[in-house]
């Protein structure tokens, strides 16, 4: 099972969070799927050091999302 990372910075989760809506959105996603998505990214990105390093890759999100279905 996936287990939440501690905090390690919260810069750059917004981001990640707009990001990651944006991306599901315009493929379509049901909005109820796409804000989903976008919590599993940003709270991911939070795990990590910096804005940019701290975004998830698309499989770290569905990973996550899978282990919490």
């Amino acid at each position: 099972p996936f287990l939440q990372p501690n905090t390690i910075e919260t810069t750059g989760a917004g981001d990640t969070f707009n990001g990651a809506f944006a991306e599901a959105a315009g493929e379509g996603m049901p909005l109820r799927d796409a804000v989903r998505f976008a919590n599993a990214a940003a709270a991911l990105s939070i795990g990590k050091i910096g804005a940019q390093g701290g975004m998830p890759r698309r499989g770290e999100v569905e990973e996550l999302l899978k282990c919490r279905k």
